[in-house]
């Protein structure tokens, strides 16, 4: 029953000022959202190599149960530019040992910061998701920009309830709490990072090429027709501040 298309619905962060959801790309005071709207975020988990990317390290490929992809859906101009950024990762389940150790660092790190543990005890449906490089696809289709960008990550999420219209999961190092609303496996909106990860993705020089030519198209147009200056405008900011991520990143 865990298995499913899932929408992020709430989330209760362990701290306030916390951005567990998106980090960079969804932080209301950050950059990206002065010029781009949250459309959607999601949380999927598949059954293994339902995406056709195979566990990325032999020493757990076996251990696998499971695919996790995050998904956040960005956009401006009511559609217009559409940015998404995607997760895939392999979920491994946690052996008692590795979660009782998780369990004592969170105790620990509390009590060290005079706080309350909200991590307690940890179940024996806990995971540790470990992430590929975020996918970045610029453009409805991906077709515009799409590359791999950052570091390979992990996380740690335990399910303290599920059935067949929620599920609530607890950060399992944080104690950060996410409630996830079950979608429809043949809804649109919720299958549209599919085939954006399935495109192959480009070099990081390729990539800073094609972002230069959208700033320099969304330049012009500003210049030259009144009518798509704004539009023009936004492209351009956008198209700078995934290029600068592209520099930056490692």
């Amino acid at each position: 029953p865990l298995l499913g298309l899932y929408a992020v619905s709430a989330v209760l962060p362990s701290k306030p000022g916390d951005n567990p959801v998106g980090g960079k790309w969804t932080r209301k005071e950050g950059i990206a959202q002065k010029l781009l709207r949250t459309r959607a975020t999601y949380q999927h988990l598949l059954p293994v190599n339902s995406t056709g990317y195979l566990p990325t390290s032999a020493n757990y490929a076996a251990s696998a149960v499971g695919e996790a992809v995050n998904v956040i859906s960005l956009e401006a101009l009511f559609g217009l530019i559409r940015l998404n950024v995607i997760l895939r990762g392999d979920a491994i389940p946690l052996s008692n040992d590795e979660r009782k150790q998780c369990e004592e660092e969170a105790a620990s790190r509390a009590k060290e910061r005079g706080l309350v543990n909200k991590v307690g005890k940890l179940s024996s449906l806990t995971v540790r998701a470990k992430f590929d490089p975020p996918r970045i696809a610029f453009g409805r289709k991906g077709k515009i920009l799409n590359l791999n960008l950052g570091p390979r990550s992990s996380v740690v999420l335990d399910t303290t309830y599920c059935d067949d219209k929620v599920r609530v999961g607890k950060g399992g190092t944080s104690g950060t709490k996410f409630v996830f609303r079950r979608l429809r496996s043949d809804d649109e909106e919720p299958n549209e990072w599919r085939p954006l990860l399935a495109r192959r993705p480009l070099r990081k020089s390729k990539a800073l090429i094609v972002l230069g030519s959208v700033l320099g198209w969304g330049i012009q147009s500003a210049v030259r027709d009144p009518k798509a200056r704004v539009a023009g405008i936004s492209i351009s900011a956008v198209a700078s501040i995934v290029g600068g991520i592209v520099v930056f990143s490692s």
